[in-house]
């Protein structure tokens, strides 16, 4: 290197450049960095609003599968006595009857929160008419209660 050409770097050619091209790459992988981060970000959100619509309708399913096991129970009811299952485990397997009668496979998982842990609102009898999610995000929005699934008997002549 010659004696002028202390602070210069050689380029491919050979020529000689000024030191002022320092830091660029730095800024580029700095501008890179934040773009993906960026675009992570936005597909973390709607990851998180598809997983949440996966939720809710899967919700759904499982809670008309409720209302038409608890309408299968009440209404194969023996006898003029129409009632609701005691509980959800009847709902498995109806204690009424000598044989095995099921009115749902399994008593199936609350997509909210993985459990198989229900709220249940009770009918007049005391039975069970209708299951809830758990879960405050089970809430739909605009909603300041959870979503109830409820079967409400039709009424002769009606």
């Amino acid at each position: 290197m010659a004696a002028g050409e202390v602070g210069r770097r050689r380029t491919g050619l050979g020529r000689a450049r000024p030191g002022g091209g320092r830091g660029f790459t730095y800024l580029a992988m700095l501008l890179a960095i934040a773009v993906l981060s960026t675009g992570l970000a936005a597909a973390g959100t709607l990851w998180s609003a598809t997983a949440d619509r996966q939720r809710a309708q899967e919700l759904e399913w499982v809670g008309q599968q409720y209302v038409q096991a608890i309408a299968s129970f009440y209404y194969s009811s023996p006898g003029n006595m129409r009632r609701f299952p005691p509980d959800l485990q009847a709902l498995v397997r109806d204690p009424r009857f000598p044989f095995v009668r099921r009115h749902l496979r399994r008593i199936y998982l609350d997509p909210y929160s993985g459990d198989a842990q229900w709220g249940v609102v009770r009918a007049p009898d005391g039975g069970v008419m209708g299951v809830y999610s758990l879960r405050q995000s089970a809430t739909a929005p605009g909603a300041s209660a959870p979503r109830q699934f409820l079967f409400t008997p039709s009424t002769p002549g009606a």
